[in-house]
């Protein structure tokens, strides 16, 4: 044991072997080789080649060789061999050793996890044993994860993962919604289903899987956990089979895309394209396509909708046919000419051998319409069993009939009409009338002309908002409805074919076809509609009524005509409250339905602002930003855009980039009490922080730590060489002394 006392120390900055260079600090110990400064860094030491830099770092360190650089790196480790850089880095680290850990808060929570490397900030951060060997590297990578072996890199993967081992994951926020698992290999962006795994789909608890994706989610090749290949399949979809292929697939080296003479040839859709010869139950095909079954007289090829059952719906006479020859190859063969079949006008000649005969040939057709509308084919003298053709029915005498609100039409259906909702006797149904060919709309409706003498049992009508059509005919404009109320609205008739339908509810039927209404003129008096060579109706009243913010005057006439009028009380025109009797639960729903909401700041140079909270207190001096919220925002991701690379600090690395001495930074710690180039805490309090711009500062600061290491790295390299050299002169006077020695005796 020895005690040291000095005003210059080293501090180590390596993983697991210790390297020092000089800092200002008054620590005595009674351990050996242990290097301290900062704040309560070190004080109840009992750990040996240990080095610690920042408040509170190795505090009660109690293991050897450990390295802590950073405000509470390696706070009470017992374990040995650990090497933390960043701030709340391996802070509640217990027994766990040789864990390596690079940024803020990795394997923050740790207590006896070991050989475990963590590269990021959060890290490896949030379980306090979260498992041995594994290896993480990006933000909150390995975050929650529980288990040994695994490898994961990019930021935030796996994203859900809560238990697993021997795991390989690459990509960003990759394995999204995995929960547990063993043994998967996800490279890209890998989403899985949020579910357990069957045999055909990826779920939430996999194993074994290997599924290669692109940086946007699409799923490019599965091998599931027992060998089976699946390409192009979609996502999550595991493979029934061996090898499974979405799409074509080429076969040859003369198909591929950059050779001749064959390049560029595509397979067929979902099909095979093979440049060579395939061989099915042989590996020495000697054709395109060998087939070997095994057994003589069977060709291994199988048409299961060709067999010897099928009747052909047409026949063609050929004289070729396939067979095989004495290879068993298919060839195309030609039939003899020695049979023979013609027929010439109505005589049928057959030739058999050379031996030829005639016969006649008699077709004929007859039809008989008998009474009772029978109709009897008979063909070469057989008689058809007898149809009966249906007469027309004239159904011009149709009547309309309405009992209470239910309207019914003779030899058709009936609809129920919705009853009229309120008493006001001048918010009533508007009522057509008819004087010749002309049509009258009650209350200024306006009117139309009907065209003379003409046949409209082909018209249809059809309702475009409130422009109402007929076919071969004109269109008039219907007046707007004038209150608010979805019970109490002007229903409208529409026809599809010849089905007419009440709208709001109101029922269908179906008019029947082949009906000459021509003759026939509707009239109204009153609110009694009749119809010529038919009967009449009582249509119901409708009351208009304004309502809180609807007003209505006038009583309908020509001379004054209704007037409805209406005060805007959206939030474009008054401030208000959300009314709690409308609101789903406590929330006041918004379905984007698939669109952006846009507050257009354009024009409001000065104001255009946001403001979230109980008083509209916006801040004066930290920028000129759009949202403020008071309390703070809890949200699953944040990302900062740069405006381009010059806002990253990658020119730390330029060669004529003129980093400061460690000397020089010492001092300007001393007097400023914060790092050069970095805004004081009074400077943040007034003017806020810039979330980009201080990462950004942070991997300056990194960045310059590494090539401080780099730099420290070769000065040990050298100090190792002659220390060996050293060491070897050591052995060589031990050596010679040994033998002075003996030589004395």
């Amino acid at each position: 044991m020895k005690t040291k006392k000095t005003t210059l120390v080293w501090l180590c900055l390596t993983l697991g072997a210790p390297f020092m260079f000089f800092a200002q600090t008054t620590t005595t110990t009674q351990t050996f080789n242990n290097t301290f400064y900062g704040q309560n860094s070190g004080i109840n030491n009992s750990g040996n080649f240990s080095c610690g830099f920042g408040v509170n770092t190795l505090m009660n360190n109690g293991g050897n060789s450990n390295t802590g650089f950073g405000i509470q790196a390696l706070m009470s480790p017992k374990g040995g061999f650990n090497a933390a850089f960043g701030a709340s880095s391996m802070k509640s680290n217990d027994t766990g050793s040789l864990n390596s850990a690079f940024g803020t808060r990795t394997l923050e929570n740790n207590l006896s996890g070991s050989f475990n490397v963590a590269i990021g900030h959060r890290t490896m951060g949030d379980l306090s044993e979260p498992g041995n060997m594994n290896t993480a590297i990006g933000y909150s990578a390995l975050k929650i994860n529980a288990g040994d072996g695994n490898i994961a890199l990019g930021y935030f993967s796996p994203r859900h993962l809560a238990s697993g081992n021997n795991n390989i994951f690459i990509g960003t926020e990759t394995a999204v919604n995995l929960e547990r698992g063993n043994g998967n290999v996800f490279l890209g962006k890998v989403i899985v289903n949020p579910f357990a795994s069957s045999q055909v789909l990826i779920g939430n608890d996999a194993d074994k899987t290997i599924i290669f994706a692109d940086g946007y989610g699409a799923q490019r090749m599965t091998i599931s956990n027992t060998g089976n290949v699946g390409i192009g399949l979609g996502n999550n979809v595991l493979s029934s089979n061996r090898l499974e292929v979405n799409g074509g697939v080429v076969i040859g080296k003369s198909f591929v895309s950059n050779a001749s003479p064959m390049a560029g040839l595509t397979a067929p859709a979902n099909g095979l394209l093979v440049e060579g010869r395939v061989g099915i139950g042989t590996s020495t095909p000697n054709n395109k396509v060998e087939i070997t079954q095994g057994t003589n007289g069977f060709s291994g090829l199988r048409f299961t909708n060709l067999t010897n059952a099928f009747v052909p719906a047409t026949t063609s006479v050929s004289r070729k046919f396939l067979t095989v020859n004495a290879s068993g190859d298919v060839v195309l063969e030609n039939v003899g000419t020695t049979n023979s079949l013609l027929s010439d006008q109505n005589t049928l000649t057959s030739t058999v051998n050379g031996v030829s005969s005639n016969a006649p040939i008699v077709n004929s057709v007859a039809t008989i319409f008998a009474e009772n509308n029978q109709l009897t084919t008979i063909v070469n003298g057989v008689a058809s069993a007898p149809v009966t053709i249906p007469i027309p029915t004239d159904t011009d005498e149709q009547t309309l009939a309405l009992a209470g609100n239910v309207l019914s039409i003779s030899n058709g259906n009936s609809v129920t009409l919705p009853a009229d909702g309120d008493s006001n006797p001048t918010n009533e149904l508007q009522t057509l009338t008819q004087n010749g060919n002309v049509v009258i709309l009650s209350n200024g409706g306006g009117t139309i002309t009907l065209p003379t003498d003409t046949d409209t049992d082909a018209q249809t009508l059809a309702l475009a908002g409130n422009v109402l059509s007929i076919s071969n005919g004109n269109s008039v404009t219907l007046p707007a409805d004038g209150d608010s109320n979805p019970t109490n609205e002007l229903q409208t008739l529409t026809q599809n074919g010849n089905v007419v339908t009440l709208s709001n509810g109101g029922g269908s039927f179906t008019l029947p076809t082949d009906t000459d209404t021509d003759a026939q003129t509707l009239s109204l008096t009153g609110n009694v509609l009749a119809i010529s060579n038919g009967n009449t109706v009582t249509l119901p009243q409708t009351v208009i009524q304004g309502g809180s913010n609807i007003s209505v005057s006038g009583n309908g006439s020509a001379a004054t005509p209704y007037l409805i009028s209406s005060i805007d009380t959206s939030l474009y025109a008054a401030n208000g409250s959300i009314n709690q009797a409308t609101t789903t639960g406590t929330n006041r729903v918004v379905n984007l339905n698939s669109r952006n909401i846009w507050f257009n700041t354009s024009t409001s140079t000065v104001n255009g602002k946001i403001y979230i909270g109980n008083t509209t207190a916006y801040p004066t001096t930290t920028g000129n930003y759009r949202l403020y919220v008071e309390g703070g925002i809890l949200t699953e991701k944040v990302k900062v855009a740069l405006r381009s690379s010059n806002n990253w600090a990658d020119y730390v690395f330029a060669k004529d980039y003129k980093l400061m001495p460690l000397k020089e930074v010492a001092t300007f710690i001393e007097k400023n009490k914060h790092l050069p180039g970095v805004a004081s805490a009074d400077q943040l309090a007034a003017e806020g922080l810039d979330l980009a711009a201080m990462q950004a500062k942070h991997m300056e600061k990194i960045e310059e730590l590494t090539l401080y290491i780099i730099d420290q790295d070769k000065k040990i390299e050298t100090q190792q060489a002659t220390l060996s050299q050293q060491q070897k002169e050591i052995e060589t006077l031990k050596a010679q002394v040994e033998l002075l020695i003996q030589k004395m005796k």
